[in-house]
């Protein structure tokens, strides 16, 4: 009836999209280049509302993926304004709206 994804596969899903972003936008990088960041934004966008369509994630799932994924992009010393509106965003990109 329901189909459920274990919480470690959503967080490590969370984690590699932290990593990826950073991979594409350092944080320590003093000019960043507006257009390498909304490619990058759009990326992770684009792989979190596959995911959820892949695994189903109900409510439960896509939030706990929004947190994993604030928490992950935090500790790589994001700004915490600029982490709460890419994981808005995110989250609303994976409820298609």
């Amino acid at each position: 009836m329901f189909k459920r994804t274990p919480s470690r596969e959503v967080e490590d899903f969370a984690t590699e999209l932290a990593k990826d972003f950073l991979k594409r936008c350092p944080v320590d990088r003093t000019t960043p280049r507006t257009a390498s960041v909304a490619r990058a934004i759009d990326d992770i966008c684009n792989r979190a509302a596959e995911f959820q369509r892949a695994k189903g994630l109900g409510i439960y799932g896509k939030a706990n993926l929004g947190t994993e994924f604030k928490m992950q992009m935090k500790e790589f010393g994001y700004p915490a304004e600029f982490v709460d509106e890419l994981t808005a965003m995110m989250l609303m990109n994976m409820s298609g709206k």
